[in-house]
């Protein structure tokens, strides 16, 4: 059992495709957060949400030496922070 935030919304238990998204997020040591509880606080942070995604911001993460959690929270892959 992992926590992955307050602001998780599970796909379906069928969508095997969306889970391996998630599980690759939460293995990178990110978590789904954003709003405070009250709603008046941040932003929600990007999180991917399909495996190109994923695999996009991978191929960054090896090409330009960032880490793969730093990678995986960016709207854009390629985006300087």
């Amino acid at each position: 059992m992992l926590c992955a935030g307050h602001d998780f919304a599970a796909p379906r238990r069928s969508d095997r495709k969306a889970w391996s998204v998630v599980a690759v997020v939460l293995r990178a040591g990110l978590r789904y957060e954003g709003f405070e509880a009250c709603g008046c606080g941040r932003e929600p942070e990007f999180r991917p949400r399909t495996r190109a995604q994923v695999r996009a911001r991978r191929i960054t993460a090896a090409r330009t030496g960032v880490p793969l959690a730093e990678a995986l929270g960016r709207v854009e892959p390629m985006e300087a922070r």
